[in-house]
């Protein structure tokens, strides 16, 4: 009878598992940004993470075009957050060098006091510089701080 129930959980495991591995496969690393510092407490739910320097992973599903950000510290994920896409698009005419997209991929925080919120605000590079993926992209994440 023990032998019964540990097989049962053991195919409940296996079932779940493979239900969700295409489902998390779907989601690729797009760019990792380490050892970022932040200058203040940022608080997610009702977890709080102390200023200090942390790594952000930007990560991303093509056909659903959704967005996500990793905050690691010390190799542990503490938190995903969901974006919000503010560009999709090149901004200007092909075929000639574009002022408002940048050489390499950039991130920044920026603290709106207003709304107790901080944004993190990820810019990718275009295609002529290497991000053939993901060009062009702005995408905003949300976070509260202290």
């Amino acid at each position: 009878m023990f032998c019964l129930r540990k097989g049962t959980w053991l195919l409940i495991v296996l079932a779940i598992t493979l239900l969700v591995l295409p489902v998390a496969a779907e989601f690729r690393s797009v760019h990792m940004f380490k050892k970022v510092p932040i200058p203040f407490s940022m608080k997610h739910e009702d977890a709080i993470f102390e200023k200090g320097t942390y790594d952000f992973e930007i990560c991303a599903d093509r056909t659903l075009n959704i967005w996500a950000i990793r905050i690691i510290k010390k190799g542990k994920i503490l938190c995903n957050l969901p974006g919000e896409v503010l560009r999709d698009r090149p901004p200007g005419t092909r075929g000639e060098k574009m002022a408002g997209v940048p050489d390499e991929p950039t991130f920044r925080v920026k603290r709106i006091p207003d709304e107790r919120m901080a944004h993190l605000i990820f810019e990718n590079a275009g295609m002529e510089t290497g991000a053939e993926v993901f060009p062009y992209y702005i995408v905003r994440f949300k976070i509260g701080y202290e």
